[in-house]
């Protein structure tokens, strides 16, 4: 298997943690830090019709209260799975009811919305522990998505805990000896560009390849705020140029469910 995983976290607009709360906001542009989801709705208009343009299933990891805002159509026939209930930072809650009932309220959210049961997970702000590794397939979850682990030829998900599937966010470092992970913020923000992500990429012979975005990313940038009609464009441009030649090198574009199946038909 050499996978290409295209993972989406569909959260709440530019998300920053609140203190004394659960609940994240997002960054204040003049309005307070109260959560936005303007941007993101944006954002995955624009992924999902470069989605079809390319013909390829991506994972989104919804953050259930952002999920409510979405028309459950538009992301049809793409896998949808956990990111919390309001952007939580899981290792922060106390105790395993109140960790199961976020993430039983947020299956819940899912299934109504989208019409299936989510099987895949990815924690808030990439933050897990091991009580929550243990939580997740007693709710039902299958494949975890929260740790970054170290690019290499071999990419191939493992079990941990209770047989639950890990397909890490691959990291490593570029031609200058800087890090970099799979993450794309940085080419959103204009601090990097398509070909850092595809070398990271060639790495790989084998296993899962996993790509992660926001979907407010598309339109809004951390540090500069909105985006330009100019570089909402180029933007996309760079997404694409990296799905469609991260696919050239042979990588076939599978789903988080799609990579668990051929794993569990095929295990090693």
């Amino acid at each position: 298997m050499r996978a290409l995983c295209f993972t989406v976290d569909l959260d709440r607009d530019v998300n920053i943690q609140i203190e004394g709360g659960r609940a994240a906001g997002s960054i204040d542009r003049g309005s307070g830090t109260g959560p936005r989801f303007s941007s993101s709705l944006r954002g995955l208009s624009i992924l999902v019709d470069l989605l079809d343009e390319i013909g390829m299933k991506a994972t989104f990891f919804a953050e259930a209260s952002t999920l409510r805002n979405v028309d459950a159509e538009t992301l049809s026939g793409h896998e949808v799975g956990i990111h919390g209930m309001d952007h939580e930072d899981l290792t922060l809650i106390k105790g395993m009811d109140s960790k199961r009932r976020i993430i039983e309220d947020a299956s819940a959210v899912i299934k109504d919305t989208v019409g299936t049961k989510p099987e895949s997970f990815r924690a808030p702000y990439m933050r897990i522990d091991e009580e929550t590794v243990g939580l997740l397939p007693e709710v039902g979850i299958k494949t975890d998505s929260s740790r970054y682990a170290a690019v290499s030829g071999s990419m191939m998900p493992k079990r941990i805990g209770s047989g639950l599937w890990e397909v890490p966010v691959p990291e490593g470092k570029d031609e200058h000896g800087k890090k970099i992970t799979a993450y794309l913020w940085p080419m959103h923000e204009s601090k990097r560009e398509p070909e850092d992500y595809l070398r990271l990429a060639s790495v790989m012979d084998e296993g899962a390849f996993v790509l992660s975005t926001h979907t407010w990313h598309m339109v809004e940038s951390r540090e500069r705020g909105m985006m330009s009609a100019d570089e909402i464009g180029k933007n996309t441009d760079n997404l694409r140029k990296v799905l469609e030649e991260t696919i050239d090198m042979g990588m076939r574009p599978l789903t988080m469910a799609d990579v668990r199946k051929r794993m569990e038909a095929n295990p090693r």
